[in-house]
């Protein structure tokens, strides 16, 4: 079948594909984290699962398809199927699941005498969010129980299906927001999206081929990771393989330290950026680190390092957030004309505005987004927040989360997260003796969610809706197989998790989530509850400081022909995934601008797909070592960015 024919809707067939792979995905990733732990593919805006599981639906299993029955996936069909993957992707690890099964049940475990959580804490979150009358299910979550007792299933089912209900709000308001802002987005800022342009690529076809599979560059750059991380991993096995290690750093003031290392697929993704906005990344990173050694040499500073911003103090990370916030509010004000067109179709008075392609009809999106912010609001509120502080947290996070998206969109930066988390600026705003405990508990739990915002599913399905558009997929029928994603993954990954952690003991497999995690939460919540903040003035100065800055760089870059850095990278700002890769993304930044200079845009087109190659052969690699880390028993294994 070829091509050329007409390309379907989103066929039937292709959920039937898409299903499974989501259900691979949402099993294997906490298996790899918790069991194998090893590297974390679902983890981030990267997707590198579903880039791995793609690679091999497009290499193998097509091909085999084609040879036994004539039924070759079409490109429409490919890109549905990756589509579901990389939102399943979204979910089963940072993203959700494996955050909130610890936090749900994690307080009742870890409350002592000595740290008083079971008075100051505890009797303060609604018993339908959490896990604490169970005695016996908490502690076999982080100890596990004996082999042939059943799970306690029956005390998880009313919290997860409480936090089910409210997860699927959010993932409903984000994408509704997503459909208004769509063709701002692509089709008027016309933003890049470079984290669509490989999957893209390796959909294509031509006479039955794959184009990039034919050339020699792109094998070149998938054999320099391919090696370089398989003789890392066959270390492991065998010691007298010799050990590569890629890891060093760069001393700021002694006070600093910025990591030199290069990470293959994020130098792949970076080429594909413009040079001003790679320059903009990098270049805001390293400021940020000096300014922060600069600090810490003088001693200056507003307060510490706050829950998911470090390594920034909040002065940077407050400015970040500012110049986050401006970027929303300039995307609304620069697409005003277009969100009119969008009211007005909603509300009936604009008859002729096609909205024919999108993911849903305008007036479904504007009520949508209304109405599930609404129920999204009670359900915080509900749960122990005051309204005011439902309001602070639900605008401010849904505005991170349209930020967020729109960098990633913009920037293909596949390792990020907010610089102020929308709980802890929840707290500077309002402050916590405004909150009380029962709110601030509702704040820590929400860190499963709106916190270490390293992957999320509007962002997901932004890059989805850009491969959409691209080959001509008809959208609403997409909207259900993302719908049928989104629920395989939560449903599977919840399982799995809570298997897992009966089977082997949370303690024993889970680093982070189940031994740190909620710690970590626990710590902020009291700390917050024993002294009580007023507005923090200064944070909120900060924010307001960033704002003003974004402006002034926003205004220069749009009225100064030839200024040459652009603004996202102040609104990106250094937090711990950004600190890790913004020497690699300097070395796309160096690499791509020498290119340029000496051979031309011709010689950049043609060395694309050695860099393309990189990303597959980085993320293919890993995948492949995940897997054989897992069917052997080897643990420890990882090849991911950190």
């Amino acid at each position: 079948m070829s091509d050329c024919s007409p390309l379907p809707s989103v066929s039937l067939r292709a959920v039937i594909l898409g299903l499974p792979l989501a259900l691979v995905i949402a099993v294997g990733d906490p298996y790899g984290v918790l069991v194998v732990r090893g590297s974390a593919l679902a983890a981030d805006f990267s997707t590198g699962a579903a880039l791995c599981l793609f690679f091999f639906v497009v290499l193998l299993i097509n091909p085999v398809l084609s040879l036994l029955r004539r039924t070759r996936l079409r490109r429409g069909e490919l890109v549905t199927v990756y589509i579901m993957m990389i939102v399943a992707a979204a979910i089963p690890s940072w993203g959700f699941t494996l955050n909130l099964i610890p936090l749900m049940a994690g307080f009742s475990y870890y409350a002592t005498s000595s740290n008083d959580w079971g008075e100051q804490i505890l009797p303060f979150l609604p018993d339908w969010l959490i896990v604490s009358s169970d005695a016996g299910a908490v502690q076999g979550l982080f100890e596990g129980v004996a082999v042939g007792v059943p799970l306690p299933w029956d005390a998880w089912m009313r919290p997860l299906l409480a936090w089910s209900a409210f997860i699927v709000t959010i993932y409903f308001v984000t994408i509704c927001l997503l459909v208004i802002l769509r063709r701002q987005w692509m089709e008027h800022e016309k933003l890049l999206f470079p984290l669509a342009t490989l999957p893209l690529e390796m959909s294509a076809s031509d006479r039955g081929a794959t184009p990039l599979f034919r050339s020699w560059l792109m094998w070149i750059g998938f054999i320099i990771p391919t090696t370089i991380k398989s003789t890392i991993a066959l270390h492991s096995y065998f010691p007298f393989v010799p050990a590569v290690d890629l890891k060093t750093n760069v001393i700021l003031l002694e006070s600093m330290r910025g990591p030199l290392t290069p990470h293959f697929e994020v130098i792949g993704l970076s080429y594909l950026l413009s040079l001003d906005v790679s320059l903009s990344i990098w270049l805001f990173a390293l400021l940020s680190m000096v300014a922060t050694a600069v600090m810490n040499v003088l001693g200056w500073s507003i307060g510490p390092v706050q829950a998911f911003s470090d390594p920034s103090p909040p002065s940077i990370a407050h400015l970040a957030l500012g110049a986050l916030f401006f970027l929303v509010v300039s995307s609304f004000w620069n697409g005003r004309s277009h969100v009119k067109d969008v009211l007005s179709k909603a509300f009936g008075s604009a008859p002729e505005v096609d909205d024919s392609q999108e993911l849903l009809s305008y007036r479904t999106a504007v009520f949508g987004a209304i109405i599930g912010s609404l129920v999204a609001g009670v359900w915080l509120h509900a749960a122990g927040l005051s309204v005011r502080g439902t309001v602070v947290f639900l605008l401010s996070s849904l505005i991170i989360y349209i930020g967020v998206a729109r960098i990633i969109s913009q920037t293909g930066l596949a390792y990020a997260r907010a610089a102020v988390a929308s709980p802890v600026f929840t707290v500077n705003a309002l402050g916590g003796s405004a909150l009380g405990p029962s709110g601030l508990g509702t704040l820590g739990l929400s860190f499963a969610w709106a916190a270490d915002l390293r992957t999320f599913v509007m962002a997901s399905t932004a890059t989805g809706l850009k491969m959409a558009r691209e080959v001509g997929l008809e959208h609403r029928r997409l909207f259900w197989a993302i719908a049928a994603a989104i629920f395989v993954s939560l449903v599977g990954s919840a399982c799995t998790i809570l298997v897992l952690a009966y089977e082997y003991g949370g303690i024993n497999i889970g680093t982070w989530q189940f031994q740190s995690l909620s710690s970590f939460t626990g710590s902020w919540i009291l700390g917050n509850i024993a002294d009580p903040q007023p507005t923090q003035w200064w944070h909120v100065g900060f924010t307001g400081m960033g704002a003003a800055g974004m402006a002034v760089l926003t205004y220069l870059k749009s009225h100064v022909v030839g200024f040459p850095i652009h603004p996202i990278g102040m609104a990106i700002g250094l937090t711990w995934p950004l600190y890790n890769v913004w020497f690699s993304i300097c070395i796309a930044w160096i690499l791509k601008a020498v290119i340029l200079k000496y051979i031309g845009s011709g010689g950049y087109a043609t060395l694309r797909p050695l860099f393309l190659g990189l990303i597959l052969g980085g993320f293919v690699t890993t995948g492949f070592w995940l897997i054989i880390d897992g069917l052997t028993g080897m643990s420890g294994n990882v090849l991911s960015y950190f």
